[in-house]
């Protein structure tokens, strides 16, 4: 499953408390040779080092160790991810009982590589994959024949529906044109079919927006964008352009990779757009920074949106009073009982529950905030 195809439902299904022992195992993948030929070496020492600690742990009865022992067999799990179309990061969820191939899920976010073993999976790198792979429509307008595609993180689905693709209209500048070629004006005439093509094409659009209404990226030569500019209801909804000529001639994952700088712009707009809020916030008291002090503010329904950096991780407890404190857990060595391995985790699921906004933004973007911040309701 792509984190794409994740729905709140499923999310809701994965973060419900789990029999010991849940076994969260994650992994940062390769798109290409030559680096991805040593991903099913790494996934097979990294389901060797679960089996293992499974084996060794004394609160694992026989029965069940059995169980994930065949849930983490080697050969059927690699058959599995070498069936699939590699992205940045694999991660693989299992506890018994459970079905392994239902939650094994590729993402197009990088992962750190990490195996946790609790009572719980480690959800917050799915949530975060998902909100990274928020949809946005790809509209490709060529004189020869225009596409829609529905992209997820950059990865592009070509839409067969609401008139697309659209068929040519707009002849070329050697085409004859009709009538005597005499005193014929044939800017004016190329102009006018232009005007038509992209009007035709945006009464197409207009029926894709009204199935789903996502930001746009409109791809295509500078006269075709600029006429579908001028006449288009739907301007508003751009957030990136890509001038690209002869377009439909790009195979998809040409075209995605063509794209790669336009997303990467979306997402620093949106980081951008982030610290703005931010100090919006500060400037109305309705700040807030530091995980004990944001946890404390979602467990009170107080929180509208909390901003996570992606690499932020942090071992802690929340006492009886719902107070959060943090602990130092050395990499690799079990967490004390009754303190959680990544309390981040159990932050964003806190926050989703309270129906408060999360954004995952990269490293480094809330500097002043200790990696977490967040704004208030009221």
């Amino acid at each position: 499953m792509r984190t794409s195809d994740l729905t709140p439902a499923v999310l809701k299904d994965l973060r419900r408390p789990r029999p010991f022992p849940a076994i969260s195992l994650l992994m940062p993948t390769h798109r290409a040779r030559p680096d991805n030929e040593q991903d099913p070496i790494r996934l097979r020492n990294l389901l060797g080092e679960a089996t293992r600690r499974i084996k060794e742990d004394p609160a694992v009865d026989r029965d069940t160790c059995l169980r994930l022992e065949r849930q983490l067999d080697e050969d059927a799990v690699l058959r599995l991810f070498e069936a699939q179309r590699s992205e940045d990061g694999l991660l693989l969820l299992f506890a018994p009982g459970e079905d392994p191939q239902a939650w094994q899920f590729v993402s197009p976010h990088d992962v750190p590589e990490r195996i946790e073993i609790t009572t719980t999976f480690l959800t917050r790198n799915l949530v975060a994959a998902h909100l990274y792979a928020r949809p946005y429509w790809v509209l490709v307008l060529d004189q020869e024949e225009s596409r829609l595609y529905l992209a997820h993180a950059g990865n592009l689905t070509e839409v067969a529906a609401h008139g697309f693709p659209a068929e040519p209209q707009v002849p070329s500048r050697d085409d004859a044109i009709p009538g005597p070629a005499y005193g014929t004006d044939r800017t004016g005439y190329r102009a006018a079919r232009v005007g038509q093509y992209v009007s035709d094409i945006e009464e197409r659009f207009a029926r894709a927006m009204t199935d789903r209404n996502l930001p746009m990226i409109l791809v295509g030569s500078p006269e075709l964008t600029t006429a579908f500019g001028k006449i288009s209801r739907h301007t508003g909804a751009t957030v990136g352009t890509l001038e690209l000529t002869g377009a439909e001639k790009h195979a998809v994952p040409q075209l995605e990779k063509r794209l790669e700088p336009v997303f990467h712009k979306i997402r620093e707009e949106r980081a951008a757009q982030a610290r703005r809020e931010l100090d919006a916030a500060r400037g109305r008291k309705a700040f807030v920074a530091g995980l004990a002090e944001v946890w404390h503010t979602v467990v009170d329904h107080r929180a509208a949106l909390v901003l996570v950096e992606e690499g932020l991780r942090a071992a802690g407890r929340a006492d009886e009073n719902h107070q959060l404190h943090i602990v130092d857990v050395p990499e690799g060595e079990p967490a004390p009982e009754g303190v959680e391995t990544d309390i981040v985790d159990s932050l964003v699921e806190a926050a989703l529950d309270a129906d408060s906004e999360v954004r995952f933004v990269p490293d480094g973007t809330l500097p002043d905030s200790v990696g977490i911040a967040g704004t208030l309701r009221y």
